[in-house]
């Protein structure tokens, strides 16, 4: 699994990238051998202006070439990764489960 963070006008510390990197490991270890490729771009949108506009856009490239694609916005560097990586695992886990459905085998075994 290959991880990319962009960083656009937010200035992410490497104490910050250790902790992406940690949260990203944690959610989608499980998934590691169906992903390809995580690509992170975290945004500024208001610049110094302020409050809750940073934006966190998350691509995951799963083997095949299927991509899933999740958003979200909010104040802290970590609050928006820790939500936007919530939503995607969840959003892998559908992925995976809707093509073994499809191939017969589901994740759980019926």
């Amino acid at each position: 699994m290959n991880v990319n963070i962009l960083d656009r006008n937010v200035g992410v510390t490497s104490s910050q990238r250790e902790h992406i990197e940690r949260c990203l490991q944690f959610a989608f270890d499980r998934f590691d051998s169906h992903i390809r490729t995580i690509d992170i771009s975290l945004t500024d949108v208001n610049g110094p202006r302020g409050g809750d506009d940073l934006q966190c856009r998350m691509k995951i490239v799963l083997k095949g070439k299927r991509e899933i694609v999740v958003e979200g916005k909010g104040a802290s560097v970590e609050a928006i990764v820790a939500e936007t990586t919530d939503r995607a695992a969840l959003a892998v886990s559908r992925r995976l489960d809707r093509l073994r459905d499809a191939q017969g085998t589901s994740m759980s075994g019926q």
